[in-house]
């Protein structure tokens, strides 16, 4: 019989799949930092057993008497040779991470720390966040951080080397759960074990009966230096040193130290890497406890230097059974070493004071160049950063990450870079650029070259221009234009061609010479201004031809000599006055002539002749007085004044500054669109978050930090984006708020009588920059609520006022006249901000802005409809919800709206619209109707205000979730009755819902109870079933209504601008425009119906119009039963509730 401590019972458990195995014998190694692999053999009284339908199944060797023993997966299996009763068979036990040395990837992450990157990969095996925990110190996120030819281990393990994170693994029955620290107290601690030398004899405990210690010699200096462009000077070396002898240096370059404080933190932990097993201890035991990774105490040791606490590296586990096979053991089958059964091991360690840090890899096989290709923010044609620094997309990158977060910043190559001097090209976006590798490392890519393409191809088609030397460039944005310097050396035709698309400026410090062997041929379609400094020189050798089609001006501050050898010819189509200050000498040889009709006179040396006699008499007919210079500009200053005017324009002058200052004296209309968004909606933060979302489109970030920002606010790069303002595409009402005219910063002409002023106003919930109150957004109600919000509006309004006023100093307001929009909440908002304005001199825009103020006439006085009205109201989808807090009531269902008055009267404005959503279904989103002024259209809440997010990846459930408890763990889902539930649910939404043409589904989740009572420890599971949808969902028809709202608005006098229909983000797919023209000639009033047909509607219903009333529960809770979390669910029957215009 054997002693207790040898007496073990070996187990294997494979709750998944039912067996008879009994374990024969194992033997497997557990290290620190590394994978671990059992081989376990088995014997079954079942020579078929099915192998295949134990591999990749949980399972867990016990070994111990106290339940220790190892959790893994069964990674591989085989049958052995089979005897009269029982056949043999072997397993290998591996943990959830040997998977992932199975898949090989190539991918980028930016931004993010180490454990967040392996988390992700994790992800994508599967392994869920349970299984795994971080221990380590706050760390900054790696801009940039490539897996290249690299599997998924040996890229976990190289960033766990890096950062000097080790992990081991912690077992129970239950599984496995994999722990990463970088710091020693982080290692559990096992009790005692003493020393017992192994004398052949069996002792009553687990004992170590080995133990060797041993010192090998490792560096005791590590210095690493790295540099960074921003800091080109700086000598970015960082040192650390161990008191041991001799004095070894490790030194490597390049490193990236971000700081001195990471820098010596590297060095450090690359010198603990170093001198890990400087000591190291190496033992036998029959302990079952020991795991790598743990601390263990040694106790009873000869040697009291061995009597200590020390950190298990590795472990290596031997069991043996050969009682199951109900034989006895022979001397002939016993090994050398004389262990015929039981549990053994051997191990080793290190001091507990020695910090672990795990091993390097091989370094990652070295890139020599790729292509890539240029990107950017959408919209954008150029850019960089200010070093010249431009992202690229990698042909090999999956991901769908195509603008300016697809990459670090890349440096470009020059040909010359000084100290403010040198060669300057910015690859553009589309470029296909050569991508070198600085030491080969993926992590620091480096463009030093472009390359022509198919979709790039060059200025010049070749091989026929092939002796061209072309630098052309783009103009941006794109309009076909470009600027050219080309040298063509084609023998016979060579020609330097330089082409400047607009503006040529040259600059010449000294002498400029220029000397054209045959022609020279200028053509200037403008004018041409030239100023000379001094002197100007002109000889011509032979004709010089002037043709002036205008007038010709001439003004000489000194003396002008004209001298022609031979005959002078002046010829005036009308007359020619020719006056001189003091004395005018004409000096002839021969004789002087003057002929006018058929009178002459003559003078020459024989007298005076005159055709007819000289009578006294008559008067001088007046001249033209000689102008100088007309008014033009060169170098960017005046050349000269215009003439001065005669007296009678002095007059005309007089009397127009006369009828300008009255103009100035008369009032203007100051018109103030104010545009309320809706909740959840808020323009700021959704371009601040645009981009982030990049599946699908292209859209914008403004900077490279965006990309932290962008996490931070639920951004996970799948196409999952958060449940806030950030989540949301810019609304229909901002929108509109863009195309209001905005003349704040203008000065108005002298003729113009109106000004406007656009004003906007955060959504309600959200405030700009800021997270969104989760009240405000839940109960209407609030700082950030409908009240709150029409409250604040006078301080906004009143800050671009007096915008308006410091542009427009001297001119007085007489009559103030507003434009109001409003979505959702906002709409509420809009209408509550209406009847304020009704208030006239008693409204809060006129105690913040009195009519005494320098701003307005003498006879301003806030009279509602002479001196402030309402032009124009346009609101999308009114539904106010405003719970009434103060009562305890929070429901935002019913008509109650506490301190907010929706009524619209019938001459509250000129002209009110209301577009309503024919489609909304949810019991929250009940509507507030606007009576005459409401036009039912297509679509819910959101497709006519706006704020889908542009090809949306819509997941919801569709049906109530259903529950059933208390479910045996091992029945399937499919067979509970909320599955079945569910499955009949699916029927009915097939047909309710036919035209959106949904794959739906019906998906099931559980969640594992245990139940704690006394004496009862089982465990069940709760399933919930659903029925599912997911599909993309585009927001074009928001575009639509956009359109539809604009141009009701612009025919009533609202100052908007004309739709680009060029701007990619406002341009209609070709497969709505029928759809649009219908619906606008339906909104105008110029059709009675929209007159959709069938295939009309079923393609809105199928690609355009959302799911807005769905089960999903806020935050993902799907497993709730309080209906308040299920802010979106369907109203009763699926009908919205519509409360009336009160």
């Amino acid at each position: 019989m054997f002693a207790p401590a040898n007496a073990a019972q070996f187990t294997l458990v494979v709750p998944t799949v039912r067996n008879d195995f009994k374990v024969l014998a194992f033997e497997g190694t557990e290290t620190i930092s590394a994978l671990y692999s059992i081989h376990i053999e088995l014997i079954s009284e079942y020579p078929d057993f099915d192998l295949e339908s134990l591999l990749n199944q949980p399972a867990f060797l016990q070994f111990g008497l106290h339940g220790e023993g190892i959790h893994g997966q069964i990674a591989g299996v085989s049958v052995g040779d089979a005897g009269k009763r029982l056949t043999r068979y072997r397993v290998n036990l591996v943990p959830a991470l040997h998977y992932l040395q199975f898949s090989h990837d190539q991918r980028i992450f930016q931004g993010q720390t180490v454990p967040q990157i392996i988390a992700q990969v994790f992800k994508g095996h599967g392994i869920q966040p349970d299984a795994f925990t971080f221990h380590v110190k706050a760390s900054p996120p790696r801009e940039y951080c490539t897996q290249y030819r690299e599997n998924d281990l040996e890229f976990v393990q190289r960033l766990c080397a890096e950062d000097g994170i080790t992990w081991h693994h912690q077992h129970s029955s239950e599984g496995h759960v994999l722990v990463f620290s970088d710091d020693q107290t982080f290692f559990p601690k096992l009790g005692e074990t003493p020393y017992q030398q192994d004398s052949g004899m069996v002792a009553e405990h687990p004992v170590v009966s080995q133990f060797s210690m041993g010192f090998k010699t490792r560096p005791s200096v590590v210095t690493r230096r790295d540099y960074d462009l921003k800091r080109p000077n700086a000598l970015l070396e960082s040192r650390f040193t161990a008191e041991f002898s001799p004095e070894l240096e490790d030194y490597s370059y390049p490193l990236p130290l971000e700081s001195e404080k990471s820098g010596k933190q590297l060095a450090r932990q690359a010198l603990e890497r170093h001198r890990v097993d400087y000591q190291l201890a190496e033992g036998e035991s029959d302990q079952p406890t020991l795991r790598s990774g743990y601390f263990f105490s040694l106790t009873n040791s000869p040697h009291e230097t061995h009597n200590d606490l020390w950190l298990l590296l590795s472990v290596t586990h031997f069991g043996k059974q050969p009682q199951v096979l109900e034989e006895s053991v022979t001397r002939a089958t016993e090994p050398e070493n004389g262990f015929t059964q039981g549990y053994r091991n051997s191990f080793s360690a290190i001091p507990w004071d020695v910090f672990y840090r795990p091993p390097m890899p091989a370094p990652r096989p070295m890139l020599n160049c790729q292509t890539a290709r240029v990107t950017g923010p959408v919209g954008e044609e150029i850019y960089c950063d200010e070093y010249g620094r431009v992202k690229v997309k990698f042909h090999w990158d999956r991901s769908e990450r195509n603008n300016e977060n697809s990459s670090c910043w890349l440096r470009v190559a020059s040909s010359w870079a000084g100290d403010n001097f040198g060669t300057v090209i910015i690859p553009r976006i589309g470029m296909e650029v050569l991508v070198t590798y600085l030491e080969g490392n993926p992590d620091n890519p480096l463009i030093t070259g472009c390359l022509i393409n198919k979709v790039t191809p060059p200025a010049y088609p070749l091989p026929e221009n092939k002796t061209k030397t072309v630098l052309r460039t783009h103009s941006s944005p794109a309009t076909g234009g470009y600027n050219e310097l080309s040298m063509d050396d084609r023998a016979g035709d060579e020609l330097v061609h330089l082409r400047a698309q607009r503006d040529m400026e040259q600059k010449v410090g000294n002498d400029s010479r220029l000397d054209v062997g045959n022609e020279s041929r200028v053509t200037i379609k403008g004018d041409r201004i030239t100023v000379l400094g001094s002197e100007e020189h002109l000889t011509i050798t032979s004709d010089r031809k002037i043709q002036v089609s205008g007038n010709d001006y001439l003004h000489v501050s000194g003396d002008s000599h004209t001298r022609s050898d031979e005959t002078l010819v002046i010829e005036a189509g009308e007359h020619v006055h020719i006056k001189a200050g003091a004395h005018l000498v004409i000096d002839a040889g021969e004789s002087l002539s003057i002929k006018v009709g058929d009178q002459h006179i003559v003078l020459n040396s024989d007298g005076i002749f005159s055709s007819s006699a000289i009578e006294v008499g008559g008067s001088p007919t007046p001249g033209t007085a000689a102008h100088t210079l007309l008014q033009g500009a060169a170098a960017g200053l005046l050349v000269s004044v215009a003439p001065e005017p005669s007296p009678s324009e002095v007059n005309e002058s007089d009397e127009l500054e006369e009828e300008e200052e009255e103009v100035e004296e008369e009032g203007i209309t100051l018109r103030i669109g104010v545009f309320f968004d809706g909740t959840g909606n808020n323009r700021s933060n959704s371009e601040m978050a645009a981009g982030c979302y990049a599946r699908d489109v292209n859209l914008l970030e403004e900077a490279e930090d965006i990309q932290r920002f962008c996490k931070a606010q639920g951004y996970d790069g799948l196409g999952n984006t958060p449940d806030d303002s950030y989540g949301n595409d810019t609304s229909n009402v901002a929108k509109l708020y863009g195309l209001y005219i905005n003349d704040c910063d203008r000065l108005l002409a002298d003729d113009e009588t109106i000004g406007y002023i656009p004003v906007y106003l955060d959504g309600i919930g959200t405030s700009s920059g800021e997270g969104d109150s989760p009240f405000s957004l839940a109960t209407g109600v609030g700082a950030h609520g409908v009240s709150a919000r029409v409250a604040q509006s006078p301080a906004s309004i009143l800050e671009w006022v007096e915008r308006f006023e410091q542009s427009n100093p001297d001119r007085k307001v007489e009559r103030v006249e507003f434009d109001i929009f409003g979505f959702s909440r906002g709409a509420a908002a809009a209408r509550h901000f209406a009847n304020e304005v009704q208030k006239g001199e008693k409204s809060p825009l006129a105690a913040l802005l009195p009519a005494n103020a320098t701003l307005f006439t003498e006879d301003f006085s806030w009279r509602t409809n002479t001196d402030v009205s309402i032009n124009f109201i346009g609101i999308f989808d009114t539904a106010a919800a405003v719970a009434s807090v103060a009562d305890g009531d929070f429901s935002v269902h019913d008509a109650n709206n506490p301190g907010v008055n929706l009524y619209l009267a019938p001459d509250i404005a000129k002209k009110v619209v209301h577009l309503v959503a024919r489609d909304e279904r949810r019991h929250n989103f009940s509507l507030n109707s606007a009576g005459a002024a409401d036009i039912e259209l297509p679509g819910v809440h959101s497709d006519l205000g706006g704020g889908y997010l542009p090809n949306l990846i819509e997941r919801v459930l569709l049906s109530k979730p259903r529950c059933s408890r208390d479910m045996e763990l091992h029945v399937p889902s499919t067979a509970s009755p909320a599955y079945r539930s569910a499955e009949q649910e699916l029927v009915r939404l097939q047909d309710q819902l036919n035209l959106y043409g949904l794959a739906l589904e019906v998906q099931t989740w559980t969640a594992e109870v245990t139940n704690n009572a006394k004496g009862d420890r089982s465990r069940s599971k709760n399933v919930y079933a659903a029925v599912r949808s997911q599909r993309t969902v585009r927001n074009d028809l928001a575009l639509v209504y956009l359109r539809i709202m604009r141009e009701l608005g612009a025919r009533h006098d609202v100052p908007f601008k004309v739709i680009d229909e060029e701007d990619q983000s406002y341009a209609l797919p070709t497969e709505l425009k029928s759809v649009a023209e219908k619906l606008m000639a339906y909104a105008l009033g110029t059709t009675r119906r929209a007159s959709l047909s069938l295939d009309e509607e079923e393609l809105l219903y199928r690609r355009y119009i959302h799911l807005s009333a769905n089960w999903n529960a806020a935050k993902g809770w799907n497993n709730s039963d309080l209906n308040i979390v299920f802010i979106n669910r369907p109203a009763e029957n699926y009908k919205r509730v519509v409360h009336p215009d009160a």
